[in-house]
């Protein structure tokens, strides 16, 4: 039993290393209250949260109007727990305390 809960705790740690995150990370989609601004975040393709971000600050700059009411960044994609390997990234990344809205498609 205590080699099992052993061997189990080290499955956890290995597949939260950074090379797991990298090989089996999903694409995350974003998009803004009214769907009038989406991204896709394609892991190993350079496109990445951060610039997600940058997008939307930019995407407001240009369309100050979006900017009354709710101009919140939604994530548009479900969290899965069963995804371990991603928990790490599920505790500290920012990407996961965005609040959910389901995609629409405009």
């Amino acid at each position: 039993m205590k080699k099992t809960l052993i061997i189990i705790a080290a499955i956890l740690l290995i597949s939260n290393l950074p090379i797991f995150n990298f090989l089996f990370q999903e694409n995350y989609q974003y998009q803004n209250f009214d769907s009038s601004f989406t991204y896709t975040e394609e892991s190993g393709k350079g496109k990445s949260f951060i610039g997600c971000v940058r997008s939307y600050g930019h995407f407001l700059c240009e369309h100050p109007e979006k900017d009354q009411g709710d101009n919140r960044l939604y994530r548009s994609f479900t969290i899965k727990p069963w995804r371990f390997w991603e928990w790490s990234q599920m505790l500290f990344s920012e990407r996961y305390r965005l609040p959910y809205k389901e995609k629409t498609n405009k």
